[in-house]
């Protein structure tokens, strides 16, 4: 609201309390005459007013409007943070290639030191486990490939980098003769099966 506008209300609003407080000390004709005079001045003060507010209103309401309509607006699309490197997987058992004996940790997190057989030279690289199977054929690595197959149970093939496939599968008279089997005893080919998940690594020492 405007300087000219706020006392032009203020005026008006005098005149009416002034009106209100003066004592009826005239007669009949006289107090109608003026009664119609302070209806008109009513009806002035009140369009005034309603100006007034309209003015204040449309001084207030814009901005609120427009800064509703920033509001409404979606955020922008924030950067995503780049991706961090996946950590390398955590070795589930060790290759004592000396002493021949696998160490397995367990999946209630103990582990199990097994006595395996295996020819020497055999797995003396980082080794992961890529496939298991309960019962398989394996290559005879002692002739041409693909010449002669046999069974084997509880297997688990592992890959090494610069090499051939090597397996562990329970031990037979085939998989203990085998430069690419580590041969594990009937009482524990099942468990060290169930131990081992795809992606684990064994590390030779």
């Amino acid at each position: 609201m405007s300087e000219q506008e706020r006392d032009a209300l203020g005026s008006a609003l005098r005149v009416l309390a002034a009106d209100a407080q003066a004592p009826p000390s005239l007669s009949g004709g006289q107090i109608r005459r003026r009664g119609e005079a302070r209806g008109r001045r009513r009806r002035v003060v009140g369009t005034a007013a309603v100006a007034a507010l309209l003015v204040a209103g449309v001084a207030f309401g814009v901005p609120q409007v427009m800064g509703a309509g920033e509001a409404s607006q979606p955020p922008a699309a924030s950067t995503p943070s780049p991706s961090l490197p996946k950590p390398p997987p955590l070795s589930a058992a060790s290759l004592d290639t000396q002493n021949k004996v696998l160490t397995v940790t367990g999946r209630d997190g103990r582990s199990r030191s097994i006595d395996v057989w295996m020819k020497e030279g055999t797995a003396l690289i980082r080794l992961t486990v890529a496939d298991k199977y309960p019962k398989g054929a394996l290559p005879d690595d002692l002739l041409p490939a693909g010449k002669y197959v046999y069974g084997a149970q509880w297997v688990v093939k592992l890959t090494r980098t610069g090499g051939s496939p090597v397996y562990i599968a329970q031990a037979s008279k085939n998989t203990r003769s085998s430069s690419n089997v580590i041969a594990v005893g009937s009482a524990d080919a099942n468990w060290v099966y169930d131990q081992l998940d795809v992606g684990d690594v064994i590390v030779p020492n």
